[in-house]
């Protein structure tokens, strides 16, 4: 008997200490005016349950639910504290709901007032809620380890542990697992908000069919802003065959329970028997040095890497290099600059390269360099012609996407090759295809034009000159041709005619949460249809000048412009008798420093603006002036 009774006071104890430590929960809610922080939705209709929370525009103080394509309103349960109860106030009429309530009542696009009332109805607290749902996506529930992503964000080479998993559009459970690393990454990019992060599962996964491995890349397409110009590239290099070209599926992406924006899901661009198929000598490097990073460091004017006590016995690859800009190249361990055409390359695998390896793979892309730019294409120091340097095929098919979308980057970073061992080939192979954001008329000037070649030229500074000595020698241009009429003709108006039209349909849903989620960096308008349009206008002019050189084999004649320190910063070729459509560099009148940009001029002093057409190859000259300096 008095056990009994001790059980029912406990029972009593603990029941009391519930309702307080509920009314404890309510007060600070009320006191702090937090009951947003408190609402969240339990997603079902998976065998992963989800929990999601909602966003809040701060600037409108609207807050929105973000809903991910597997899920149907009535499979959604609403859970808050700090109230009895919540009402929807709509257009139609009002929805009352308390805790683990579906929202099947509830409309998506529907603008909703949001009370929390309290036992005797009274509205404690009002909040304007937006209820949104993707289409046709799968969704990435992402968590750091931290719950955070403010160090994440904050330093590019801060990592850290954490938790994926993944849904088909069904809610299937297509892959969950411990993550070993996630870190951000991107370059101009960075500087966004949004941002693209790189993932590393714990065990390798076949995700969407796109081939087993465990590196990933979370691509933001925060500078485009019809997220659809990676897309087209990367399949377009599939279809083309392109070794190492990334496949990639959009997703839906929740970060730490909040959505975090519509991404692209790809491969990343690394050696792997699923990405680029050749040795692995970084690998090799590892398994017998196991301290590698602590192994010392060598670097000169020329080249840098690590001193490895013991070498693979084979140093001819594989190797994957990037061609690199000068403020990148600090950040990486190993890489080389090239003695013909003063080159950054860095060796991004291996990226703890020895410097006998640093000095195999420098040695091969400078005698690549040496035979390029001699006239008859043949290295004076040993005979050997560029076209026994280089595969013919790859790195025609490089040039073509590069020039066909007008990549700003291309000829700056971002811009790959590779090299197997000697067992498989003794050649460079250029690829895969990565980065293009900035392609497509995505910027204005020479990099919108559309009747012209640039040979990845345009970007103002650190551009390549590699693919316009290629472009000397009338082996590549026949090559170019070759690859261009066998594929890349007939896949633009591909391009044009269903795969824009595809890729939108598949995103447009999720692009709507992803443009207001974001609309920090958007703005309050944007014209997605007009940006869209950009694309097709583009690719329409685009085709017919290709076809009109590479196909019908017109003449052009090139403008070499040539800067006042005597660097060459463009060529660009436009057909015989017709007039540039934009010209490289600033406008006239534009101040840098101390100086003034005048413009363009002739050696007889002739001023060139584009306007007159071009019926000669000419050098063209840049003319500034010095301003005084303020005090």
């Amino acid at each position: 008997m008095r056990r009994r009774g001790t059980l029912a006071f406990l029972a009593v104890f603990l029941m009391a200490v519930v309702v307080f430590m509920e009314k404890e929960e309510q007060y600070l809610i009320q006191r702090e005016d937090s009951y947003m922080e408190s609402l969240g939705f339990v997603l079902g209709s998976s065998s992963s349950e989800q929990t999601v929370a909602c966003f809040t525009d701060q600037a409108e103080q609207v807050s929105y639910l973000f809903l991910p394509s597997y899920v149907e309103p009535g499979d959604v349960k609403i859970s808050f504290a700090g109230a009895e109860s919540v009402v929807f106030a709509g257009e139609n009429g009002e929805t009352t709901l308390r805790n683990g309530g579906d929202i099947s009542a509830l409309r998506c696009g529907e603008s909703y007032d949001l009370y929390f009332c309290d036992r005797g109805g009274e509205r404690l607290h009002r909040q304007k809620i937006v209820i949104m749902h993707s289409s046709g996506l799968p969704t990435v529930f992402l968590e750091t380890e931290s719950g955070s992503m403010k160090q994440l964000d904050a330093d590019k080479s801060y990592a850290e542990k954490g938790r994926i998993v993944l849904l088909d559009v069904e809610g299937n459970v297509v892959c969950a697992d411990k993550l070993d690393r996630i870190s951000g990454r991107g370059n101009s990019t960075w500087a966004h908000p949004k941002k693209s992060y790189g993932i590393r599962l714990k065990n390798r996964a076949d995700l969407f069919g796109m081939g087993s491995a465990d590196n990933w890349i979370l691509l933001s397409n925060v500078e485009d802003r019809s997220y659809i110009r990676n897309k087209i590239t990367y399949d377009m290099g599939v279809a083309a065959g392109m070794a190492g070209s990334p496949q990639s599926q959009y997703i839906d992406l929740y970060i730490n329970h909040r959505y975090h924006g519509m991404y692209q899901l790809c491969e990343k661009v690394e050696i792997d028997p699923e990405r680029v198929p050749i040795a692995d000598l970084e690998a090799q490097n590892k398994n017998l040095n196991r301290d590698i990073e602590s192994c010392g460091r060598f670097e000169t004017e020329r080249k840098k890497g690590v001193v490895l006590p013991v070498e693979p016995p084979d140093l001819t690859g594989g190797y994957l290099l990037e061609r690199d800009v000068a403020e990148k190249y600090r950040e990486e361990i190993s890489g080389f600059y090239t003695e013909t055409l003063k080159e950054l390359y860095t060796v991004k695998a291996p990226s703890y390269a020895s410097e006998a390896q640093v000095d195999y793979i420098s040695g091969l892309v400078n005698g690549m360099e040496r035979a390029v730019t001699a006239g008859d294409g043949v290295d004076p120091q040993n005979g050997m012609h560029y076209s026994d340097y280089i595969d013919m095929r790859s790195f025609a098919q490089k040039y073509i996407v590069e020039e066909l979308c007008k990549n700003n980057g291309a000829g700056a970073t971002s811009s790959f090759f590779y090299k197997p061992d000697d067992t498989v080939s003794k050649k460079l192979f250029a690829g895969p295809v990565w980065d293009y954001d900035k392609a497509y008329a995505n910027l204005d000037g020479i990099n919108e034009s559309t009747a012209d070649l640039c040979y990845l030229m345009q970007r103002s500074t650190d551009p390549t000159t590699l693919f316009w000595h290629l472009n000397e020698h009338p082996e590549f241009r026949q090559a170019v041709s070759e690859c261009y009429n066998e594929f890349f003709s007939d896949y633009m108006q591909t391009i044009q005619d269903e795969l824009i039209d595809e890729y939108i349909s598949e995103i447009y849903a999720s692009k709507d949460m992803d443009l207001i989620r974001w609309k920090e960096i958007y703005g309050e308008a944007v014209d997605y249809e007009g940006e869209v349009q950009r694309i097709r206008d583009f690719l329409a002019a685009r085709k017919p000048f290709l076809d009109a050189v590479w196909t019908d084999g017109q003449e052009i004649c090139t403008v070499c412009f040539v800067s006042e320190n005597g660097r060459i910063d463009n060529y660009v070729s436009v057909i015989k008798g017709t007039r540039m459509q934009g010209m490289p560099g600033s406008e006239p009148g534009t101040k840098d420093g101390d100086r003034v940009f005048d413009g363009w001029y002739t050696q007889d002093g002739v001023c060139f603006d584009g306007t007159v057409p071009v019926m000669e190859d000419i050098m063209v000259y840049e003319r500034t002036h010095e301003v005084p300096v303020a005090d």
